[in-house]
């Protein structure tokens, strides 16, 4: 179905009562692509000071904050006047979840990233973090053995470990500054009591965007294993330089039989401070009953009224506002890789496929991660990611985020140059 077709038939069903006239119209008509009078401005420096940002709680002493995972641009104009508009309606009453939500991630799903999702495979759930260790206390047991491909998001592994489960590692190899699943040494590590690997897709923080094939090898290998992949797909709608996100449970008749899907628009349209946009996806009904159920029996199945207006306003207009977006972050890791490129020997920066996250390789610097975390978070002024916060193979790397206006990123890389000009 055509886009503009969609929009209309989502209107019809329902869509224009969480989404007013006033903004459905502008929905309709299409936002300006940049470059031809757009209303959005990445360049503007946001004033976050008395907004409860835990980013810029780390941002004094004239320190930039550029570490954890959500962006200094405002959120897109058609999503914030959506939630305006929806709020002057007066009452924030219980709300039931209309077809028009499960409409419009379908149809993002299927334009987006080209995976045909059916409505009953779709389910809304409170956060992805949230959600995954639900899908531990649903699919697992104490002792149970879960995999996790590090380096790679650190939640996955702490919450694995508080709810007296045994993580084991999967580690990435990187060969010729690229990073890659270790698929043999997979088949090594899978056991009898071995019921979850967690994949990062896109991989958080070195940046990947998995293949089909390198997914459909994965999903052969766990289905034989008996393995579940729970799949973190939250950074799926920012893949950077025109390259396409390919969903775990649409990579093979393999992985739709053991995936489990979470994904939300928090990271692409910088809703990450709004719970409960998050949502998920089961093809196969055994593992979906299941996991339905035990949201539903501990009361997570329900996403608020200003997280549905978001999440449709998001799913269902033209995306101008975010291809401009993703092209504005291309331009920003380009200038990145060629600045620190031209500068001091001992940074590598590992141009990421997705998202606004650089992974930066500070081994030739042989500092102590201590040391090394000194050097950016006091005597650069630039607070980043410890790399060894994200398990097997981070010893000796930061996590950069770029997510900012390009004069933030020059000044942070300015930073960065003289101190490491000064050892």
């Amino acid at each position: 179905m055509k886009r503009r077709a969609f929009l209309k038939s989502a209107a019809a069903a329902g869509a224009a009562s969480l989404l007013p006239a006033g903004v459905l119209g502008s929905v309709l008509s299409g936002c300006k692509p940049a470059g031809a009078g757009a209303s959005w401005n990445f360049d503007e420096v946001i004033d976050r000071s008395g907004t409860w940002s835990i980013k810029q709680s780390r941002a004094v002493d004239g320190k930039l904050a550029m570490w954890i995972a959500d962006m200094d641009f405002k959120t897109d104009p058609v999503v914030r006047a959506a939630l305006e508009q929806r709020i002057d309606r007066d009452v924030m009453g219980y709300t039931f979840t209309p077809e028009a939500y499960y409409e419009a991630l379908m149809h993002w799903e299927r334009t987006r990233h080209g995976f045909e999702v059916e409505r009953e495979w779709v389910g809304a759930c409170p956060g992805v973090i949230g959600s995954i260790c639900q899908a531990y206390l649903t699919f697992t047991e104490p002792g149970d053995r879960i995999v996790v491909q590090p380096p790679v998001y650190n939640p996955f592994r702490d919450f694995a470990v508080r709810l007296g489960r045994e993580v084991v590692d999967n580690p990435l190899v990187c060969r010729d500054g690229r990073y890659e699943m270790d698929l043999e040494g997979l088949e090594r590590v899978l056991d009898a009591r071995t019921k979850v690997l967690v994949l990062c897709n896109p991989h958080n923080p070195v940046g990947i965007l998995w293949s089909r094939e390198t997914l459909a090898r994965l999903a052969e290998i766990c289905e034989r294993h008996g393995v579940i992949v729970f799949s973190d797909e939250i950074h799926a709608d920012l893949p950077l330089y025109g390259r396409r996100h390919v969903p775990f449970c649409s990579a093979c008749d393999a992985a739709a039989r053991i995936g489990l899907t979470f994904a939300a628009p928090t990271k692409s349209f910088n809703l990450a401070g709004l719970t409960g946009t998050a949502y998920c996806i089961i093809p196969d009904p055994e593992k979906r009953k299941r996991f339905y159920d035990t949201l539903r029996s501990v009361k997570q199945s329900e996403p608020s009224v200003l997280s549905l207006v978001a999440t449709i306003a998001a799913y269902t207009h033209e995306p101008e506002w975010l291809d401009s977006l993703t092209h504005y972050l291309d331009g920003t890791v380009d200038y990145v890789m060629d600045s620190l490129e031209a500068g001091p020997a001992g940074i590598k920066a590992v141009r990421p496929e997705a998202s606004f996250l650089v992974w930066l390789d500070c081994r030739g610097l042989q500092l102590s991660q201590p040391d090394l975390m000194h050097l950016f978070n006091e005597e650069a002024g630039v607070v980043v990611n410890d790399g060894s916060s994200y398990g097997t193979g981070g010893e000796g790397f930061v996590r950069l985020n770029v997510g900012c206006p390009r004069s933030v990123v020059a000044e942070a890389v300015s930073r960065i140059r003289d101190a490491v000009a000064k050892l």
